[in-house]
């Protein structure tokens, strides 16, 4: 047991990070203080015993919560969990007075630089075993010319087989030998949606900021987002650095007094539809002078304003067209993502508990493509959440997804069913797809009341981690653009009409799609037992199709009770999938295959699997017209055997009283994300 002393000795200790920390937690108000301590890797605060009244934010405040982070995990700890957790919830100006904490400039900072100067090597810092603790390294390949659309090949172990560009670090950004330039470089970040671009240009900033990496070489960073730049009109130079600058005033004359030390950031430069073409090439505008945002933006690329100074970009591969004539000798670094190392190394850090840790990963690299799709930071994100709720739930852990849209799909399926969101949907759809078209990405609180959005719901939206807020001023934006293109899509897919009517359980498939499509699409029955109908008549099936369809019926997490197929060109080469299908789906009740050509040859394979001990299907929909008198005389052998089973040339609802086949009321909302996959691609 600690004595007096001891305990007096590390409370000292701790008083200069505890008291900054809660000072700044006490500025955040009970929503953003419950979102807060929901999202610590350690919710000791939140949880409490069984038939104990839960802790409420009110009932905890600034100082107890600083006190147990900082006992929890440290002083430096502590305080680096509280800033990231606040990046994490989009509160930069909060960030922005933590930084300027005397206990950061002072106590734990000066930590940093004693470190820093035991290093041997202080311009090659950026290689320390600290900054490869600290983040999880993502690959990085220089290239001559950025690639245009087609898709880069990987091996498992990442080794490019594409002949042009090579393998890098995150210290070599701004290093000599890329290129012979004399120039100050524009670094062009760029890669696919969510393979960690924005991740890498925090870290930059951040691994600045604690002394390890480009320390020598700037002596100020700037990070901007753009989607928060496109929020203004006008501004002058000034502005901009005041906006990334701790104090209320910064000392502009000082800081362009050096223009080759400066480095900007812009993160997300291809979200705003800005037009950064048409600046004139004479512009140099004075630094507090007044003008557009994407004209001051454009100056900077351009060089025309602070020629000296180096920039780094970030933009998705599809977007580079419109950015590439705006740059002057630019610098192309793809992000390919994680390595299967960094893969693991998320995990760990995910999953504070070791044995949960374990047993995610092990789960995952059992699944080759999942496994694949991890190399993109906001795959391995969603793939750890959804897997922590299968934990929460005691839920055996199954991910069956092969691609990103269908990963997503499952997502927001276990997101939004807790919710009573359906009546809503259409509003926040329709908000996704007018942000999408106008290239906006944030959203003031008149902008969701114009889609019948009020507060309460924006709340329930933060809960669920769809959105996340940005304060000053006070606007909301999708944790990620990925998400505000998918209800963007949900809008475009089903149209106004479902969509208002806020009811999606009847909703029938009439787009013909292509086998990968099918594929796709059936992928959601793994995902969720609730979906108890489905309607695919009229819609053309092949035999690819069908066999994707009966794989996913086999699956034990699909409990669907009537299937549809009218009219689907079925013929006796599908019938040995489907009768595969029916002795492995005991759930399934109805069975409609009416104006198909299965002829003798397929029903005969459909009788073996009707025998089938775990078929219990009751209503059979057939032409028995069509059939020969001794197909005929089979089934009705086969009806002699299975009394409880009928067999119609005409449709026979089942009787609603029937628990076992009566629909869910709002257990099929997924539908309207399997329809996604038409307008999604898995390039992201």
């Amino acid at each position: 047991m600690a004595s007096a002393t001891d305990m007096a000795s590390a409370a000292e200790m701790a008083h200069g990070v505890q008291q900054p920390l809660a000072r700044m937690l006490e500025c955040m108000n009970k929503e953003q203080l419950r979102e807060f301590l929901l999202r610590l890797p350690d919710k000791h605060l939140c949880q409490h015993s069984p038939g104990a009244t839960p802790v409420q934010p009110e009932e905890v405040g600034g100082m107890e919560v600083a006190s147990h982070l900082v006992a929890q995990y440290g002083e430096q700890q502590a305080w680096d969990l509280a800033l990231q957790t606040w990046e994490q919830m989009g509160l930069s100006e909060l960030c922005a007075r933590a930084q300027k904490e005397p206990a950061m400039k002072s106590g734990v900072k000066e930590k940093y630089q004693n470190q820093r100067r035991e290093s041997s090597c202080p311009t090659q810092s950026w290689r320390n075993e600290y900054l490869h603790q600290k983040f999880t390294q993502l690959l990085l390949r220089h290239r001559s010319q950025p690639r245009g659309y087609d898709f880069l090949l990987r091996r498992r172990n990442h080794e490019v087989v594409d002949e042009q560009g090579q393998l890098m670090e995150i210290g070599d950004l701004f290093g000599p030998g890329l290129s012979t330039q004399e120039e100050p470089p524009t670094v062009v970040v760029h890669g696919v949606a969510g393979i960690g671009k924005s991740t890498l240009a925090r870290q930059v900033r951040r691994a600045w900021e604690e002394g390890w990496l480009f320390k020598d070489l700037f002596k100020h960073v700037f990070y901007f987002n753009c989607r928060e730049l496109a929020q203004s009109e006008t501004m002058s130079l000034a502005e901009l650095i005041t906006k990334d600058w701790a104090a209320p005033d910064a000392p502009i004359g000082q800081i362009l007094s050096q223009p080759e030390q400066l480095l900007f950031i812009l993160d997300n430069l291809d979200e705003p539809k800005w037009d950064l073409k048409e600046q004139s090439s004479e512009l140099c505008p004075h630094w507090s002078q007044q003008q557009q945002v994407h004209t001051l933006l454009g100056s900077l690329l351009k060089k025309t304003l602070l020629p000296t100074a180096s920039l780094l970009i970030t933009a998705r591969i599809t977007a580079l067209w419109r950015l590439k004539t705006s740059l002057k000798h630019p610098r192309w670094v793809e992000v390919l993502g994680f390595s299967d190392s960094a893969r693991k190394e998320y995990f760990y850090k995910y999953f504070t508990d070791r044995r949960q840790a374990i047993r995610a990963f092990t789960s995952v690299e059992s699944n080759p493509a999942l496994f694949t799709m991890c190399l993109m930071p906001l795959v391995s994100w969603l793939v750890c959440t959804c897997l922590k709720q299968q934990m929460e739930q005691e839920q055996p852990l199954s991910l069956t997804s092969q691609t990103t849209t269908a990963l997503c799909l499952h997502y927001f399926f276990h997101v939004l069913q807790a919710q009573s969101l359906a009546t809503k949907l259409r509003g926040f759809c329709s908000l996704a797809a007018e942000g999408t078209c106008q290239g906006k990405t944030l959203f003031s609180p008149e902008d969701f009341r114009k889609h019948g959005l009020d507060g309460a719901n924006i709340s329930t939206l933060l809960n669920m981690g769809v959105l996340q807020e940005h304060p000053t001023p006070r606007s909301y934006s999708f944790i990620h653009l990925c998400f505000q293109e998918f209800f963007a899509a949900i809008s475009y897919a089903l149209g106004d009409r479902v969509l208002k009517s806020g009811r999606f359980n009847n909703i029938k498939i009439i787009t013909d799609l292509t086998d990968s499509w099918w594929k796709m699409f059936f992928s959601i029955l793994k995902v969720s037992g609730s979906l108890r109908e489905l309607d695919l008549s009229g819609n053309s099936l092949s035999c690819s199709a069908v066999q994707s369809l009966c794989d996913a019926l086999k699956s034990p997490h699909c409990h669907l009770a009537t299937l549809r197929l009218v009219s689907c060109g079925l013929r006796n080469n599908c019938c040995k999938d489907l009768a595969s299908m029916l002795g492995a789906s005991p759930s399934l009740r109805e069975l409609d295959l009416r104006h198909n050509e299965l002829g003798d040859r397929g029903m005969k394979l459909l009788c073996e699997g009707l025998r089938q001990p775990a078929c219990q299907l009751k209503h059979l929909g057939l032409d028995q017209t069509r059939l020969s008198k001794k197909v005929q005389k089979k089934l009705r052998v086969l009806q002699q055997e299975k009394p409880q089973l009928v067999i119609s040339s005409r449709w026979l609802a089942m009787s609603p009283s029937n628990e076992e086949v009566t629909e869910m009321e709002d257990t099929q909302m997924h539908m309207i994300h399997d329809l996604i996959s038409e307008l999604l691609t898995d390039d992201w």
